[in-house]
């Protein structure tokens, strides 16, 4: 994924990425406006974008400031950066851009701009937080690979006698289902969001529920990299994927594209935590979920001592982009490997038109 985090290496593809990017949502914006007032001019709509694509840039600095200077720190540098745009918006738009004969907004009310201030910094935060996580798990994707690759060379060189390249092999195991649960600690960005909530709920209470539900799948991420046994009651599991469905059902305007069912009676049974929901994750990236006739379909069967789980999406047309959906149903395979051995079925059927995922585990 291209990047422009601080302290890296602009590339030219980066930058036209970026720059494609904007210019593919300001088409949005101006089409959506011109479709409301017909007399709107391409250069208001840029002129417009222009403070908000800052505050993005300025949000995913100081997000990456966070991770050094702690959280205290952190929530105060929201509210300064909210107020330094504030001033820099206000400036920009009530005294730079009339001294050029071009007025935004018709609206001189202090109000009226402070709302619409809030409910965008509010906004192009939020892009820029889940921008800058994505990133930061590519990251880790990478150097998972290069750890990977790393060790089965150790492997190759220390493989002597039978027994020692067992014993090797276990070792290399566990060293590798370390790498796989390490994360990106996002306190920082749990924190951030609780800030985000409280600011939302003044102003709308669809984003405020939104901004808590992803507070809550965040929390859960977190929480599951400190189980040891790397299992979690499939309650909790189940819970955290309804979270994960309800916030992508926006994308589709509530219509019916996700068929989800559980079925059978919740006991005792336990799976590796995220595991339902990085297959899931997978199937709203790549899947094609805008044909109602072929939905998403979901199905979580439970019987005592078992649990099955059920993923089918549509494939998009000519998508190129899987090696991390596979790199996600290998590190799903090998922490399963550590904590259900023996005691779990695995099938993935990548066809030409539909991709079906099936995991059966006994507990």
């Amino acid at each position: 994924m291209a990047s422009l985090l601080p302290g890296e290496n602009k590339t030219p593809f980066q930058i036209l990425v970026h720059a494609s990017a904007w210019v593919v949502y300001g088409s949005f914006i101006y089409i959506a406006n011109y479709l409301a007032n017909p007399n709107i001019k391409i250069i208001n709509t840029i002129l417009f974008l222009l403070p908000f694509c800052l505050t993005f840039y300025v949000s995913i600095y100081c997000l990456n400031l966070y991770r050094r200077i702690g959280v205290l720190w952190s929530i105060a540098s929201f509210f300064i950066v909210f107020f330094v745009m504030g001033l820099i918006g206000y400036c920009y738009i009530y005294l730079l851009l009339p001294l050029a004969g071009i007025k935004l907004y018709t609206s001189d009310n202090f109000r009226d701009f402070l709302k619409g201030a809030v409910l965008g910094y509010v906004q192009y935060f939020s892009y820029a937080m889940l921008y800058f996580y994505v990133v930061q798990s590519f990251k880790k994707e990478r150097e998972l690979r290069r750890l990977q690759e790393e060790k089965l060379r150790n492997e190759l060189e220390n493989s002597i006698l039978k027994q020692q390249e067992l014993e090797l092999q276990k070792d290399k195991l566990l060293l590798e289902y370390a790498f796989l649960r390490s994360q990106v600690n996002p306190h920082f960005l749990h924190n951030t969001l609780n800030v985000l909530f409280s600011q939302a709920m003044e102003y709308s209470q669809e984003l405020a529920d939104n901004i808590s539900k992803l507070s809550r799948i965040m929390r859960y991420s977190m929480e599951s990299v400190e189980y040891e046994s790397d299992k979690v009651f499939v309650q909790k599991e189940l819970d955290n994927l309804q979270l994960l469905i309800e916030i992508n059902n926006i994308r589709f305007g509530h219509s019916k594209v996700i068929d989800f069912a559980v079925e059978g009676v919740i006991k005792d049974q336990m799976i590796p935590p995220l595991s339902m929901i990085t297959v899931v994750e997978n199937a709203f990236k790549y899947g094609d979920l805008k044909d109602p006739e072929h939905p998403l379909k979901i199905r979580v069967s439970l019987h005592p001592g078992q649990v099955y789980f059920y993923c089918r999406n549509k494939k998009k047309k000519n998508n190129f982009e899987l090696s991390s959906h596979n790199i996600g149903i290998t590190n799903l395979s090998k922490r399963l490997d550590v904590a259900f051995k023996g005691k779990y079925e695995m099938k993935a059927d990548d066809g030409e038109e539909f991709y079906t995922f099936e995991l059966t585990v006994n507990t």
